[in-house]
């Protein structure tokens, strides 16, 4: 095996042209961790002689592939930058998903690429700017991230922690200057978003996915929180192929 590997590195050497720089590779994940999106967007424009390796030799199928290493290198950094891994790993779940089923098109996967670094690139920015650090709202982060697509209340975590809900409930708000009801709802929201950017799925399925009561129920909150309907959001952010 040793041999062999040997033997395709010499042929690999003859054959191709030189990758990407690492250190480009770097400074565009470093940009992530900070949360710099300025730093990250210049990485982009970067000029280099050398090009991007080759995964696959069907080109959708090698873009796609790169596309996966690449967002999956991104979420690390992000949550080395501060996020919470679960909702780092639902979102690069659902994008992944979309790329390997809907997407085409390597100018589509491209723009995931580029919308996903961005994105958690925006995401650690702001979670960044955030002043009080509390294990126990660590805890109550992690419990909503993994029942998001469940009937959170704020007596059932207090209940999973061993604490009481009422002291749970002031301390979330001083800790993020918001009650834990407002997070939670804005949480559902941002993963609304997502589904609605990144996803062909109808309005009334991600409703009922994220535990909303009713599809009107559904775009009041979501109106209230981003100023449009589900289907303005989609029809203004999503690609072409996800705005049916």
């Amino acid at each position: 095996m040793y041999n062999k590997i040997l033997r395709l590195l010499a042929n690999t050497e003859e054959h191709v042209s030189w990758h990407n720089p690492y250190d480009q590779e770097l400074r565009e994940q470093e940009s992530i961790r900070r949360g710099d999106t300025a730093s990250l967007q210049k990485c982009w424009s970067e000029k280099y002689e050398g090009k991007i390796g080759t995964l696959a030799l069907d080109p959708l199928r090698n873009i796609k592939n790169i596309a996966i290493g690449v967002i999956t290198l991104s979420s690390r950094s992000a949550i080395s930058g501060g996020l919470n891994p679960e909702t780092v790993f639902s979102i690069v779940d659902a994008v992944i998903l979309e790329i390997e089923q809907h997407m085409t098109d390597g100018e589509q996967v491209l723009q995931a690429i580029h919308g996903t670094q961005l994105m958690l690139t925006q995401m650690v920015s702001e979670n960044s700017r955030r002043e009080i650090y509390n294990p126990l709202i660590s805890k109550t982060k992690d419990y909503i991230f993994k029942n998001i697509h469940e009937k959170i209340t704020v007596s059932g975590i207090a209940e999973w922690l061993g604490v009481n809900p009422d002291y749970l409930s002031a301390l979330f708000r001083r800790c993020e200057h918001k009650t834990m009801t407002d997070y939670i709802l804005g949480e559902k929201i941002a993963m609304c978003c997502n589904m609605l950017k990144f996803s062909s799925y109808s309005i009334q399925r991600i409703s009922a996915y994220f535990g909303f009561c009713s599809q009107s129920h559904f775009t009041a909150h979501f109106k209230k929180h981003t100023g449009m309907t589900p289907g303005q959001y989609r029809k203004r952010y999503a690609t072409e192929e996800f705005q049916k």
